[in-house]
């Protein structure tokens, strides 16, 4: 019984978050939407993208993108699947924007990443979509 208590809890948890992911969806200034992504869609940059993908967000988004990584089932907010169709809707400004800004358990990595290996990430995350 209280296996069963435990996991009702856990489920109905699991629907509040997903339901306030819905309910709260991520807010890109304008400014960030017309940015132009300097950094040209290359094999270096792709390469570049995904040896710090690798280090800095393959533990949450997972290896193919799709928020499982190991890390991914300890948060309280299920990481963004980056192989959906709405990826390729998003301009790279907005893609930069949560990667350098971060919310809730999205880590901000402004101080981690310059502005030039941001963008050498949002062009390997765009690998994902392409796949």
């Amino acid at each position: 019984m209280r296996n069963l208590t435990l996991f009702t809890i856990a489920f109905l948890f699991s629907l509040f978050t997903l339901q306030s992911q819905v309910n709260n969806p991520w807010v890109v200034p304008e400014m960030y939407k017309e940015l132009v992504n300097p950094v040209d869609d290359e094999k270096t940059s792709v390469k570049r993208g995904k040896k710090l993908y690798t280090k800095h967000c393959l533990s949450c988004h997972g290896l193919t993108g799709q928020g499982d990584g190991q890390a991914a089932a300890e948060l309280n907010v299920n990481p963004s699947d980056l192989t959906l169709d709405d990826l390729d809707v998003q301009k790279d400004g907005e893609i930069y924007f949560k990667i350098e800004k971060g919310r809730d358990e999205m880590h901000t990595y402004k101080n981690v990443l310059d502005e030039e290996d941001t963008w050498h990430v949002v062009n390997y995350i765009r690998t994902f979509y392409k796949e």
